[in-house]
């Protein structure tokens, strides 16, 4: 007999022992052929085997003859055993089966060498914005330097009270988060650039320079904030892990940028090294 004679089949357990079993119930066709079946097999006690995909899954011994198409098997099982056998029962009315097209083993290895190459990458991004920024605004560019190393200090800080696992797409939201917070400070050093332009003093032209660039840090940040916002609620899985890199990391670099990096130059001023 096929399954596609069988209605359902569940687990369930016996109300008289309480064991558990699975119940079995057959369409008129099929219960026809299972009394005949079941009649000749109980003479001598034989057995009637569940075969699915050529694998033998259970082989009840036939007790009685069995009329009506309904039936339950029973023996020494658990209850993963008859949800597991009730599973192949129900498997046995679909019209085709389970073909393994392909087939292939992952190692760890594989995921080490996707994490080493994530912190490969940050790494050589680090450094390369490093590089970007003395080489464009000299000293300058070394307070930027500070405050996207205390950005990343705050950040890795705040994942671990979190206890929160750093995964490939959280990697690169701290890459990103570096490359905001280089964002915020070409802002700044541009308007103080300008308020240079305009005949102010240095340290005249650093205040303006932060005071004019507020607006459109703000602006930037915000939006791209409310972008991790929503990727945070309606994500899963790595965009989840992303999303909350990119907030934590956006809330970070506004800090670092605006008051860190202007620590460092009220620092070099009270000093009179050259900016």
């Amino acid at each position: 007999m096929a399954g596609d004679v069988i209605t359902d089949a569940k687990d369930d357990f016996n109300p008289q022992t309480n064991a558990p079993e699975v119940t079995m119930r057959m369409n008129s066709y099929g219960a026809k052929e299972w009394r005949r079946i079941t009649a000749k097999a109980s003479q001598n006690k034989e057995a009637i085997a569940i075969v699915l995909d050529n694998v033998v899954y259970s082989a009840p011994t036939v007790q009685s003859e069995i009329a009506g198409g309904n039936s339950s098997i029973s023996g020494n099982f658990t209850i993963e055993d008859t949800k597991d056998l009730a599973n192949v029962l129900k498997s046995g009315r679909l019209p085709t089966t389970a073909k393994i097209v392909e087939e292939a083993i992952v190692g760890p290895s594989l995921g080490q060498a996707a994490i080493d190459a994530g912190i490969s990458s940050s790494i050589i991004a680090f450094i390369v914005v490093m590089v970007f920024m003395v080489a464009y605004y000299n000293r300058a560019g070394w307070a930027a330097n500070i405050a996207v190393i205390f950005n990343v200090f705050f950040l890795m800080g705040i994942l671990a009270s979190l206890n929160a696992v750093l995964t490939l797409p959280g990697i690169a939201g701290i890459v990103l988060t570096m490359g905001t917070a280089v964002d915020a400070n070409v802002l700044i050093y541009e308007r103080v650039r300008e308020e240079l332009r305009n005949g102010k003093s240095i340290r005249q032209a650093i205040a303006d320079g932060y005071k004019h660039a507020l607006p459109s840090i703000l602006d930037s940040q915000i939006t791209t904030f409310l972008v991790g916002v929503v990727l945070f609620f309606f994500g899963s899985g790595p965009i989840l892990g992303f999303a909350t890199t990119l907030m934590i990391g956006i809330i970070t670099s506004l800090f670092t940028s605006i008051f860190i990096s202007r620590l460092v130059f009220e620092f070099m001023l009270e000093r009179d090294i050259k900016i």
